[in-house]
């Protein structure tokens, strides 16, 4: 199964950027397209023209719709499997394998990965040594900890309360995949959200109607560090209220938390890393 793999950035996320290609350079299964989707940067060319991946790009002006970005990625992509990765994403090298492993005995599902993203659990990157656009000797400052999972121990994670219940709810897009036609069947995602949330829960809470949304900790990912004074996190969200509110209306099925003995080893060797530190 082929896939393409689509990135969204903006402004003030190069170093971001230039450390999602360098993992995805990493992978086992290498993607077989990337399409980088800009939203305004003045720095992103720069970056994709380092890449030996060479990614499509595509630059629009900024207006700090991801949904936006997202559905004209999807638009560009040329193969079956979509993989969506925010620019912050660190992708474990053994993430797009198992993505497409899993799909060719499940095409009809959708995956949501592990991603770390509590601002107050912070390590050294146990993917990214340095920052790629610097020569600081510093490891790379990540966030390890995906807090839609309660409790970490040898034996497992343990999903929030009402995870598995309501998934729609806890489908966040900075790490996910599906297979195009079922993207394109529930209309993509709304353009008319701008900045930081929402959009993803509207995208899951049409899928979840025909789509079973399960979580994939073998695709699990860092998410590299960034200033939160974007103009894409401090726009005002009172037009979101207007467009999504919660829909908790239980799922048709009952949602999983998937991997491998090999991804649930990988996850735990890093997480063990990142615990370590503090």
């Amino acid at each position: 199964m082929k896939l393409s793999v689509i990135l969204t950035t903006s402004p003030g996320r190069e170093q971001n950027l230039a450390g999602c290609l360098t993992l995805l350079g990493r992978q086992q299964h290498l993607p077989d397209q990337v399409i980088v989707v800009d939203d305004g940067s003045a720095g992103g060319f720069e970056i994709i023209k380092r890449s030996e991946l060479k990614p499509d790009y595509l630059w629009r002006p900024n207006d700090c719709r991801v949904a936006l970005s997202r559905n004209l990625g999807a638009e560009q992509a040329k193969h079956e499997l979509l993989v969506f990765l925010d620019s912050d994403m660190l992708l474990n090298p053994l993430g797009l394998t198992a993505y497409v492993d899993y799909f060719e005995s499940f095409p009809d599902h959708a995956l949501y990965g592990y991603f770390g993203y509590a601002p107050e659990y912070r390590a050294r990157s146990h993917l990214l040594t340095a920052p790629v656009l610097t020569s600081s000797e510093h490891q790379h400052q990540v966030l390890w900890c995906d807090k839609r999972f309660e409790t970490y121990s040898p034996e497992g994670l343990v999903p929030a309360s009402n995870m598995l219940r309501y998934p729609h709810e806890w489908a966040w897009s900075g790490n996910f995949a599906l297979k195009r036609e079922r993207y394109f069947n529930v209309g993509g995602f709304d353009p008319r959200y701008q900045g930081w949330g929402g959009e993803d829960l509207d995208f899951a809470n049409r899928l979840i109607q025909t789509t079973e949304l399960h979580f994939f900790l073998d695709a699990w990912a860092e998410q590299q560090e960034h200033t939160r004074s974007e103009r894409f996190h401090t726009l005002p969200d009172e037009h979101k209220e207007i467009l999504y509110s919660s829909r908790y209306e239980q799922a048709a099925y009952q949602a999983r938390v998937i991997y491998s003995s090999k991804g649930w080893q990988s996850l735990k060797t890093a997480i063990a890393d990142y615990l370590s530190q503090s």
